[in-house]
């Protein structure tokens, strides 16, 4: 079993995500806001991360680079939600340390193989 933040302020998606996940077996921990998203990786070092860039209080963006920074959680995947279409944005969003951007809406079937290939990755590495 792993350990997913769901870092998502859309309620229903969350849910969503949150249900299939824990279909599979992982553990879920839901954020709705960047801030609480970041005070709860203060604290915890879960396995995946899917995280929207747009939200209240500080950006996916933010959380993302604040990520990368942090030697504790750098290596976490980190998996990109976002309504943000353009291939720049997804560039950006790789470059900046997400190994994968899914454009909204998308298959949570795609979103789960992507998931749990990742995971997979991390538990060979």
């Amino acid at each position: 079993m792993s350990a997913i933040l769901v870092v998502e302020d859309n309620p229903r998606l969350s849910r969503l995500i949150q249900l299939n996940l824990e279909a599979e077996g992982h553990q879920v921990s839901l954020h709705s806001d960047g801030i609480q998203a970041s005070l709860y990786l203060r604290d915890h070092a879960p396995d995946l991360v899917i995280l929207d860039l747009m939200l209240i209080s500080m950006s996916g963006w933010e959380i993302l680079l604040q990520m990368r920074r942090d030697e504790r959680l750098k290596q976490i995947p980190v998996v990109v939600v976002s309504a943000m279409a353009q291939p720049e944005d997804r560039q950006c969003a790789l470059n900046s340390g997400a190994n994968e951007y899914f454009v909204k809406p998308f298959g949570v079937h795609d979103l789960l193989a992507s998931v749990n290939r990742l995971l997979q990755d991390v538990s060979h590495a």
